[in-house]
């Protein structure tokens, strides 16, 4: 199977001279854990995902998350949160962005997706969004295929 025929049609996505506090906004309202980053012409120049902002505001946190006695503290994230909420996306995002064309096929754009820890990723056609592929998503499908539905 295609992913052409898996993924998802929503074209969200950022510019990047988006803020961070726009980019926040857009991920919980579509509640997604990340969105393609756009230029002008519709052509993916990046990708930005709740965790790089999380990373952004703390640091270090996901080192420090593995130790049992690290307590998080709310109000230093908050107050770092709101210190960097005007910046850019393009200070943020990844630039080396795993994408796809619609032709790759499911299996294979899981295994990707898996094999880099991604949970999606921009499908592109001549470098323009066409879509976004979910790991959730292909692995359900994977599922049902291998159930013979």
């Amino acid at each position: 199977m295609r992913v052409g025929d898996v993924m998802d049609r929503d074209l969200t996505a950022l510019s990047e001279q988006a803020t961070l506090a726009t980019a926040i906004e857009v991920l919980a309202r579509h509640r997604l854990t990340g969105v393609p980053v756009l230029d002008e012409e519709g052509k993916v120049v990046g990708f930005i995902s709740e965790k790089d902002i999380v990373k952004a505001a703390l640091p270090g946190y996901f080192e420090y998350i593995q130790d049992p006695s690290f307590i998080p503290d709310f109000g230093q994230f908050q107050s770092r949160l709101k210190k960097i909420r005007n910046e850019p996306v393009s200070r943020l995002m990844h630039r080396d962005v795993v994408s796809f064309s619609e032709d790759d096929s499911d299996f294979f754009v899981a295994m990707t997706l898996i094999r880099n820890n991604l949970k999606r990723a921009p499908v592109i056609r001549d470098g323009v969004l066409v879509g976004v592929v979910n790991r959730t998503d292909l692995l359900e499908r994977i599922m049902i295929a291998s159930d013979g539905r």
